[in-house]
């Protein structure tokens, strides 16, 4: 076998079996099984899956004894693949509310095939629009924390070389990190730097990765001509603009700038960013717009002094 797919469930059952068949099919076809991880789902996900699962060839259902988090749950199958117990040259992770594009899979997998350097390869993201959406990145730093932090015109043209988003390339390019929606490494990135972290909760754990990856000197490249549809925020409903940040997604943001030290220190980065984002507090009310997110100034002030 050549391709152990993971998605990490949690609640999602609905948005996996929507799509089911036909990604497993895709798999199947690029030479690969599915594993599905159901992280505890109180739902009953785990059953419909199971139900389903039964039915549909190369796919599999993991249940995993806790929510441990998405890093945890892709772990389920990493540390499967590095001890044999499946054997995969690459391994794809795949968002529940995620569905590759007829051929993606294999584009990915025979670009990785023909660039031996290259570790990871991350795959264009598209709305159900077939609009672009996020997927390539710099890694953040200090100063595009307080560019996203302020949004403010000027201010963002000046740090624009820091800007933590890299829009759409039209070709194939080397990038710092990619979405977790859909990505593909090889086995031997893993049996390098060993699995995702697992004391990231959710978010933030995929940055940290690709920060690992490059620092043991594999490339981590963007595909777009590998196209997968995205529904985003499916399980946490992030993708609204009235959602309010949960707290895991602070403190996963602070673990991240304290194990890599790449903000500089971390009590400095959130002073200054609290301070940029009230300013852009004070921008919106002139302006007389919504805040972003609810309470984001004051969840960041109260995680900082945690």
């Amino acid at each position: 076998m050549r391709l152990a797919v993971v998605t990490v469930n949690y609640c999602c059952a609905g948005e996996i079996l929507v799509r089911l068949e036909e990604t497993a099919a895709q798999i199947a076809a690029s030479g690969g099984e599915w594993w599905i991880v159901d992280n505890n789902s109180p739902d009953g996900s785990a059953d419909l899956l199971e139900a389903a699962v039964g039915k549909v060839p190369h796919t599999h259902l993991i249940k995993a004894e806790k929510n441990g988090g998405f890093g945890y749950g892709n772990n389920q199958v990493i540390k499967r693949v590095l001890s044999g117990e499946i054997a995969a040259d690459y391994i794809y992770f795949l968002n529940p509310d995620a569905s590759p594009e007829p051929g993606a899979i294999d584009t990915m997998m025979s670009y990785l095939d023909h660039h031996q350097e290259v570790g990871v390869v991350g795959s264009g993201l598209i709305n159900e629009d077939g609009s672009h959406t996020n997927s390539f990145f710099r890694f953040p730093s200090f100063w595009s924390e307080i560019d996203s932090a302020l949004e403010f015109g000027p201010v963002s043209r000046m740090l624009r070389r820091y800007r933590v988003p890299l829009g759409a390339p039209q070709k194939a390019t080397p990038v710092d990190w990619v979405a977790g929606t859909s990505f593909i490494a090889r086995t031997d990135v893993f049996r390098a730097v060993g699995g995702f972290d697992e004391d990231f909760f959710l978010y933030w754990e995929e940055v940290e990765l690709c920060h690992r990856i490059k620092k043991a000197g594999f490339a981590i490249h963007a595909l777009p001509s590998a196209k997968v549809r995205h529904v985003g925020g499916a399980s946490t409903g992030m993708h609204r603009r009235e959602k309010r940040i949960p707290r895991y997604w602070h403190q996963s943001r602070n673990l991240y700038f304290r194990k890599t030290g790449t903000g500089g220190p971390l009590a400095l980065l959130n002073i200054v960013t609290a301070l940029s984002l009230a300013a852009s507090r004070c921008l919106e009310i002139l302006k007389g717009v919504s805040p972003r997110h609810p309470h984001f100034l004051r969840d960041h002030i109260r995680q900082m002094l945690d």
